[in-house]
């Protein structure tokens, strides 16, 4: 007596079906680059917070390394920058890797200066020495900077009004020329001043 399960009208469709979604799950599609395109922050006490979704599709500029850290099911979690080999301080005309912003969220820090925390990790190996925030608008952007020390903390960047904001601007920065250093940002707070 055959086991039901063997018959070949189950066991072949069943088969088939199995190897389709370990091809799938193998691919990773949920870990694919997304098109940049802003994503809605929180809107907490007046704040705007970055963070996990948040992080989901932001625009990264030549002069930067980005990557977002997602879980199994595609959901992000964390975002990854990192400086280039041989790069120099950012200029005005640099854009980073930018925190696209809805025009909702643009509205809220119009000419107007904002406060900017951003909470990070240090990588393991290449971690960097300091990071830059800029708001990013039709003019050029202001790129403020500071050491980051090697362990989880806290920035708290000054920045000035920018013209027709549509991004944040985040950058990595390393004395270091030989090679890649980066961090990893877990949450960005943006807060505007009256």
């Amino acid at each position: 007596m055959r086991n039901w399960l063997f018959h070949p009208l189950i066991f072949y469709p069943l088969a088939l079906l199995f190897a389709a979604f370990a091809i799938a799950v193998s691919v990773k599609p949920q870990a694919w680059p997304r098109t940049p395109a802003p994503v809605a922050a929180d809107l907490i006490e007046g704040s705007l917070v970055f963070s996990g979704a948040a992080f989901n599709s932001p625009a990264v500029g030549a002069e930067q390394d980005m990557t977002v850290v997602r879980d199994f099911w595609g959901l992000p979690q964390t975002l990854r920058i990192a400086q280039l080999a041989n790069q120099p301080p950012p200029t005005p005309a640099e854009q980073g890797a930018r925190l696209l912003l809805t025009p909702e969220q643009a509205a809220l820090i119009e000419d107007r200066p904002v406060t900017v925390e951003v909470s990070y990790r240090p990588l393991t190996v290449n971690a960097a020495s300091g990071m830059a925030v800029s708001l990013q608008g039709i003019g050029p952007a202001e790129w403020v900077s500071q050491d980051a020390p090697s362990e989880p903390a806290t920035l708290r960047f000054e920045l000035p009004a920018q013209f027709a904001v549509n991004a944040i601007g985040l950058r990595a920065l390393s004395n270091g020329t030989d090679q890649a250093y980066g961090l990893e940002i877990t949450r960005v707070r943006v807060t505007p001043h009256p």
